[in-house]
């Protein structure tokens, strides 16, 4: 074969594979793959109950209202809600400390003295997180807290009241100015409403803070409830990070642990509670207030924890514990057979410790109800003074609220209206057999 023709085929197969070169390339920069449809794994929905603001659970438990003839008040929750409500359009300005030494004596005239009304919360609130509920015009309210906002509603001179937010417990008392208050609609929907309230009366003691209860005999209803379980595979689901590490392990016929090696959850399934920890997240230092508060009503929120009525009942920042309490009605539920509280310790990070029921109340179809009677407040104060197990002088509260039994049987819940008194930060049933003459007996 001649050198020109195997040039020309060195021309060729060069040229063919400069187009087979460009045909390469163009086909990479071109090419879309055909891929099978994603599946995306479905989210799980690990929310058991409805989500609660602030607002749904700080509230107020009992107002009180001091006129020039009489002290009458309130525990229900459409009077409080009503003037809450209310308030919200105020305007709060002027915060000023006025004593961190207020003595019992100094919250007792601030209280009954005429003209005022008083909104009675169960455990200090900090000022951050009812600065959600009643704004402050102040950046960064102080972390002290309240249990008695008291509001004096005789206009001062430029149209403008003057409320107190007091502590029972700190005795730290703090003065405001509210603004804004249309005095039509204060007069209609607050102060004109108390003169239809029950009566009430103070309970003076020496030296110590008064208690005010109801003059009159109660009426009241004892509900009988379907109990209703809640699944606690959910809670398992929602407090451990990953469910697929979770082991489970009996202990004893009436409760069963799961640990996924960090965290452990034990659930009581004679009381229908349940607790976890995290002991990761141990922590000595103090909380915050306001953020305990926040922190703890996200945690519920995550999981949709709050299953019933709860509010917030107490809060200990030094050892980062919130407690919020069943209620029913606007009463609150205690009991002797299961707990009726939802506790949070809080930790770093996220949540140390928790306990809560796992029951619910089938509030839809109640089983059975029967009205029935309490004796005034005034009555029972003056039978727990003659108690001589009890130091009458050491009660911080009476109240009205639900004594819960089981009926294991029929799965009930039984709630039974009784008066009930702190002390020493403890709750504890007062018996109603006082009626008729039976004897009056702490339970």
């Amino acid at each position: 074969m001649g050198l020109k023709y195997v040039e020309q085929i060195k021309s060729i197969v060069l040229t063919l594979l400069v187009v087979l070169s460009v045909s390469l390339t163009f086909t990479i920069w071109t090419y879309t793959p055909t891929y099978e449809t994603i599946q995306h794994a479905p989210v799980l929905n690990i929310s058991i109950a409805e989500q609660q603001r602030v607002d749904d659970v700080i509230k107020p438990y009992k107002m009180i209202a001091s006129r020039e003839d009489n002290m009458t008040g309130s525990m229900s929750p459409f009077d409080l809600e009503r003037v809450v409500n209310v308030m919200k359009n105020w305007e709060i300005s002027d915060l000023t400390l006025e004593t961190n030494n207020l003595s019992a004596v100094e919250l007792n005239e601030l209280i009954h003295s005429h003209n005022r009304y008083t909104l009675f919360f169960p455990d200090d609130v900090p000022f951050p997180v009812y600065d959600i509920i009643l704004p402050f015009s102040i950046t960064n309210p102080p972390e002290n807290g309240f249990d008695r906002l008291i509001v004096n509603w005789n206009r001062t001179e430029n149209g403008e009241l003057k409320i107190y937010f007091a502590s029972s417990k700190s005795k730290t008392l703090y003065s405001a100015i509210a603004g804004n208050v249309d005095m039509n609609v204060l007069k209609q929907k607050i102060v004109s409403p108390t003169a239809e309230f029950a009566k009430f009366t103070e309970i003076q003691r020496k030296g110590k803070s008064s208690l005010f209860v109801s003059a009159q005999d109660v009426e009241s209803i004892r509900y009988t409830y379907y109990l209703k379980e809640i699944d606690t595979n959910r809670f398992r689901e929602a407090l451990f990070s990953d469910p697929n590490l979770i082991r489970q392990s009996p202990v004893g016929a009436t409760n069963e642990e799961y640990s996924d090696g960090t965290s452990l959850m034990n659930v009581n399934l004679l009381e229908r509670t349940l607790s976890f920890v995290n002991p990761s997240a141990e922590t000595f230092v103090p909380a915050v207030p306001s953020k305990l508060v926040f922190d703890s009503l996200d945690f519920v929120n995550e999981h949709g924890g709050w299953t019933d009525e709860y509010r917030f009942a107490s809060i200990n920042p030094d050892n980062q514990q919130i407690d919020y309490q069943l209620y029913l009605l606007g009463y609150p539920v205690f009991s002797d057979e299961t707990s009726t509280k939802i506790t949070a310790f809080w930790g770093d990070p996220g949540i140390y410790r928790y306990w809560r029921p796992y029951y619910t109340l089938d509030l839809s179809l109640p089983f059975d109800t029967v009205i029935s009677t309490l004796p005034s407040g005034e009555k029972a104060s003056r039978v727990m003074k003659n108690v001589n197990e009890l130091d009458f002088n050491n009660v911080d509260e009476i109240t009205t609220g639900y004594y819960l039994t089981r009926d294991n049987d029929q799965r009930l819940l039984i709630l039974e209206p009784s008066w009930f008194y702190l002390s020493n930060n403890q709750w504890s049933r007062i018996s109603s057999d006082v009626l008729g003459g039976g004897k009056f007996g702490l339970e």
